[in-house]
């Protein structure tokens, strides 16, 4: 239970009272000592729950991105800071993404798609593995997995 701050008298109902400059939390009883501060009533905010629902995207980049990007650069006879400033990116920026040192964000892909007329989103492919065999051997990884070289 808070006390008043003046005579110690712990009370319920403390008010915000200024007494000779200082603000303090005092009993009904102190509170002829001093005026009496006006306490707005607090306003309750209702916090909402928001939950969105964002899909993931399906698209992801593609392998060896940064290949196709200067493979179609090159058969367009473009150096990369003619790339850059048609697309208003910096020319380091490009070289990044051809190196693969940097994935490009869907925005950038989107123009270096448009730009160059290649596809850096694709959908994952999802294939159905199955082994057709009588015996009662089990699958390996190796009979499931495409190894890329």
């Amino acid at each position: 239970m808070p006390s008043c701050q003046l005579c110690g008298e712990d009370s319920d109902k403390l008010k915000k009272t200024k007494i000779e400059g200082a603000v303090m939390k005092v009993c009904s009883s102190c509170t002829d000592m001093g005026d009496v501060i006006e306490q707005k009533e607090k306003k309750t905010k209702k916090k909402r729950k928001t939950t969105t629902y964002r899909p993931k995207d399906t698209e992801v980049l593609a392998n060896k991105y940064g290949e196709k990007i200067k493979e179609a650069r090159e058969d367009r006879k473009l150096s990369i800071k003619e790339l850059a400033d048609s697309l208003n990116e910096k020319a380091s920026l490009i070289k990044k993404v051809e190196r693969e040192d940097l994935k490009p964000e869907k925005a950038l892909a989107n123009k270096l798609s448009k730009e160059l007329d290649i596809t850096l989103y694709v959908n994952p492919e999802v294939s159905d593995h199955r082994i057709e065999s009588t015996s009662d051997k089990k699958a390996t990884l190796g009979d499931v997995a495409n190894v890329k070289d």
